[in-house]
Order: C-alpha cells, then sequence, then structure tokens
C-alpha cells in the first residue's frame, strides 16, 4: 500500500508532537500518562521563580510551576502549578519559594494541610509563607558585616600597633616580660638537661613499682577482695555507728533545749534564780548546824538515851 507524502507528514508531525509533550512532562517531574492537579498562589516576591521550577513536598518533586506573572489587580505575583493527584491538597496548605536566587537554583516547596480538612477544589488557591533565599539574606546582611569586619579590622591594626610599640621600646614591661620568660625557659631547659638522668630512674622506678603492684594484685587477688570485703563491712558499720551517735546528739541537743527554755527540774534549777537562792540558803543552815553540832555534841546527844539511839 502506498502512503502519501502528506500523510507521512502529518504523522510525523503528530508524533513529534507526543514525543515533546511527553519529554516537557517528564523534564517537569509531572506523570507522563497521568493527569495533574493544577493549584495557584499568590506571592510577594517571586524569588526568581520561573516556570518550569520543582514544586516539591517533604523534599520530594511532585509537580512544577506552570507560570509566573504579575496581577494587574493586586500588584502580586500570581503562580499557577502542576502537581501529581495522588497529591491530597488540603485547607491548611501552603507553599514558599526557597533556594538560591542568584545560582538559578529556585523552587517552590508545599506545605500539605491536615489530612481531616476539606480538600482544595482544581484551580483553587493556596496560601502562601515565608521563603528562604539565603544568598539574598546574606546580601541583604552584607553592609553590616563589613561594617562589623571593618571594626575588627581596625582594632586588630590597633593590638598590632600598639604590640610594635611595645616591642620597639627597650624599657617597656612586655619586653621586661619577654625577657623573663625567655629566662625561664632557658632556666627550665638547664635543669631538665641536668636532671635528665635522675628523670629517667624515677620514671623507670615508678614503671616497676606499677609492675610490682600489678603483679601483687594479681597474685593476691583473694586477699585482696577480702581486704576490700572487710573494708566495706567496716565502713557500713562505722555508718550505723555515726547514725547512732547522730540521734544521741540530736537527744541531748533536745535535752539542753528544755533545760534552755526551764522545762523539768535541772531547767528550773538552771533558769530560775530564785531556786538557787532557796537551796542556798538551805544549805546555808544545815553547814550552820553541822558547826554547832561539832562544837557542842552534848547539847544534841545529852536528852539522847541508849534506846533511842539504837
Amino acid at each position: 500500500m502506498n502512503i502519501s507524502n502528506e500523510l507521512k507528514v502529518g504523522l510525523t508531525i503528530i508524533t513529534a508532537a507526543v514525543i515533546f509533550i511527553l519529554g516537557v512532562r517528564y523534564f517537569q517531574d509531572l506523570p507522563l500518562f497521568a493527569t495533574t492537579y493544577e493549584l495557584t498562589a499568590e506571592f510577594k516576591d517571586a524569588g526568581g521563580l520561573i516556570p518550569g521550577n520543582l514544586v516539591r513536598v517533604h523534599g520530594v518533586s511532585v509537580g512544577s510551576v506552570e507560570t509566573v506573572n504579575i496581577s494587574q489587580e493586586s500588584g502580586k505575583v500570581d503562580v499557577t502549578f502542576h502537581i501529581d493527584r495522588k497529591i491530597i491538597v488540603t485547607e491548611g496548605s501552603y507553599a514558599s519559594v526557597s533556594g538560591i536566587d542568584a545560582l538559578g537554583a529556585v523552587r517552590m516547596d508545599l506545605y500539605l494541610g491536615p489530612l481531616d480538612a476539606a480538600v482544595i477544589p482544581e484551580g483553587g488557591r493556596i496560601g502562601v509563607g515565608e521563603g528562604n533565599d539565603l544568598f539574598g539574606d546574606l546580601t541583604a546582611r552584607a553592609p553590616d558585616m563589613i561594617e562589623k569586619f571593618s571594626e575588627v579590622l581596625n582594632g586588630l591594626d590597633i593590638v598590632v600597633s600598639e604590640t610594635g610599640t611595645l616591642l620597639s621600646e627597650p624599657e617597656s614591661d612586655f619586653r621586661k616580660t619577654l625577657a623573663s620568660v625567655k629566662g625561664s625557659m632557658a632556666q627550665l631547659e638547664s635543669l631538665l638537661t641536668s636532671e635528665r638522668t635522675r628523670l629517667s630512674s624515677i620514671l623507670l622506678n615508678v614503671e616497676d613499682a606499677t609492675g610490682s603492684l600489678k603483679t601483687l594484685t594479681a597474685e593476691n587477688g583473694p586477699a585482696v577482695s577480702k581486704l576490700i570485703t572487710d573494708l566495706s563491712a567496716t565502713l557500713t558499720t562505722l555508718d550505723v555507728e555515726l547514725e547512732s551517735l547522730g540521734e544521741a546528739s540530736r537527744s541531748l541537743n533536745e535535752l539542753l533545749a528544755k533545760v534552755n527554755s526551764g522545762q523539768g527540774t535541772l531547767g528550773m534549777l538552771v533558769n530560775d534564780p530564785s531556786m538557787y537562792n532557796k537551796m542556798d540558803s538551805t544549805l546555808d543552815g544545815i553547814n550552820a548546824l553541822l558547826a554547832d553540832f561539832k562544837a557542842s555534841p552534848g547539847k544534841y546527844l545529852g536528852e539522847m538515851k541508849l534506846v533511842d539511839l539504837f
């Protein structure tokens, strides 16, 4: 069967168009044969966003930007984009522009709303959030950074200048300090050189002592273990005794507190002067009676009979 040239040209054009469309969808990370989901967003600043930039959800490419136009009504940027229909975009979802504009690596990040919220219909508008242009932020902060860097350089220049001045003056404290440090280092080096043999001997002795201790510990492992066990038991007993001593100390403190507050006989005797005066007068009377008894015993024993005594 003969095919006319016109039919061949038509089939070629149709095939090229299909390949072109599929290629465009492929490079835009869109499904080749499945339908897409169109949404719009309105930004104050597109941040270098252009048609063909990727749309990502959680770092995964799900679509691409279709158009980027300035709205005649609001003066803002209207962005139309397509995403895979498998992505469910609900109320509360929003988009932001991210990337480095200066490098042309700009994308749109889509943040999905709650799954139980209403689904945004085809062609609906979603909210927008703040994007992050690292290079743009650095460019905006560059004047302040340069000013601070200049201040740091000026301060460093002053320090270097003052250091040079101190080094150039023979009688400056800085040079004297350096000379003193140099002398100290020389003395230390001389000391280490002269005592090198002795230091080596000390280190060898320490090494031998460590080895001996290790050998002794290995050979007398059970004895060392028993010693540690006994020491632990002694410490436990000491803790109990200290606790008992603490209780005794607390009891003594309570007793002294009662005495100081005048509670009990001893407390009244210590805190009540009248008790002391009465006891003092009673003792004086007893002492007088005993003195009189020693001076004149017959006075008290003259009237007593033997039967009364025994």
